[in-house]
């Protein structure tokens, strides 16, 4: 029997997001540095969203285990993938006010606000369906591209952040606490969940579109 976050994942566009071209030349090592330089400063935007959105998330959860783990899930984005970002910004020369301040690609300011908004105005379980479907995409993309071996260090490094235990721990976190409250929700909000999952999958995809432009 699959799970609810396993259903989720099969009623979504999750090969669009997951072997997007962006992934499969990253993956082969022909990603022009460009649409990295571009990808990379869009993503540095979204993980301040992120982080405030794990915030929010903490806010709402049901018990204490839950408020603590995400808590310290804040403290990693907050800390050493931000340390990433300054370090890959100065090496393929993206200034401080470039990261700072950046002119954001419309994708990226319509999939930041889709997550606000959904954490600010949904429930705990709406806002778990889109920080699962966004960190597994993540995970499974990264350790797809993980096979290749990478002559920039920026691009190697990139991807060993999201296969390293700790954070395939924590997708397994997140979908396991979707899997155990989504099948308890009404039919109403079990069909909204699951629409918020495909849409995440849909923009992750579109994010990945967006670093062309």
């Amino acid at each position: 029997m699959t799970s609810f976050t396993e259903n989720l994942r099969e009623a979504s566009e999750w090969e669009e997001a997951t072997r997007h071209r962006f992934v499969e030349e990253y993956r082969d090592g022909t990603l022009d540095d460009d649409v990295f330089r571009s990808y990379l400063v869009d993503d540095y935007a979204f993980l301040e969203m992120g982080a405030r959105v794990t915030a929010l998330a903490a806010a709402d959860a049901p018990t204490m285990d839950e408020m603590g783990y995400l808590a310290q899930q804040l403290g990693v984005l907050t800390g050493g993938e931000n340390d990433y970002f300054v370090r890959a910004f100065d090496a393929i020369g993206v200034s401080e006010d470039e990261y700072e301040n950046p002119d954001l690609h419309p994708t990226t300011e319509a999939f930041n606000d889709f997550m606000l908004r959904v954490a600010r105005s949904g429930g705990y379980e709406e806002t778990l369906a889109t920080v699962t479907a966004a960190e597994w995409v993540y995970l499974d993309w990264c350790e797809h591209a993980a096979e290749a071996d990478y002559d920039r260090w920026y691009l190697d490094e990139w991807v060993e952040i999201h296969v390293v235990e700790e954070f395939k721990e924590y997708v397994g976190w997140l979908r396991s606490e979707l899997d155990e409250r989504g099948p308890e929700l009404s039919p109403r909000r079990r069909e909204h969940v699951a629409e918020l999952f495909e849409r995440t999958v849909e923009l992750e995809a579109r994010f990945f579109d967006a670093a062309y432009d």
